[in-house]
């Protein structure tokens, strides 16, 4: 039972979340693949300062909290109907991945400034910051949408 909710709150709500849900895609993309590649900041100078601020280890570390992070806050949106919270959660979980890919794109904007990195990081990985702020607006305009129905 408690399965069909949560499958059916999810679908309900996947159209209108689906840059939050593609949000998803580069968190745990690069969780699995600085797991399966402990060697990764050593193999381009594009990860200069991202090696200079924290190994592979921990930016999996906070990467993989980052997916789960936004991981929990979609699964709880709409699945618990009557909580007031969800859009908070959401908002807090794109918080933190501007918060994250905003350090991923500074590193790579360093590391192209100072260490021969390539632009082309640069542009990606503050495309995935531009996202999450297009989510945080999103999330906080529905907190209003939700205090306006009470």
């Amino acid at each position: 039972m408690i399965v069909l909710r949560v499958y059916r709150g999810v679908a309900d709500h996947f159209p209108i979340r689906i840059s939050e849900w593609i949000m998803v895609w580069p968190a745990s993309g690069l969780w699995f693949g600085l797991q399966l590649d402990p060697a990764m900041f050593s193999k381009s100078s594009s990860f200069a300062f991202l090696s200079a601020w924290a190994d592979e280890g921990t930016w999996s570390a906070v990467v993989g909290l980052c997916a789960v992070c936004r991981l929990a806050a979609l699964t709880i949106n709409g699945t618990f109907k009557g909580f007031a919270f969800s859009p908070h959660i959401r908002a807090a979980a794109s918080m933190i991945g501007v918060a994250i890919w905003s350090q991923v794109s500074l590193g790579f904007l360093m590391a192209f400034l100072f260490a021969g990195g390539a632009f082309s990081g640069v542009i990606a990985w503050s495309t995935f910051v531009i996202a999450e702020l297009w989510n945080v607006l999103r999330s906080w305009s529905d907190v209003g949408k939700n205090a306006t129905r009470r």
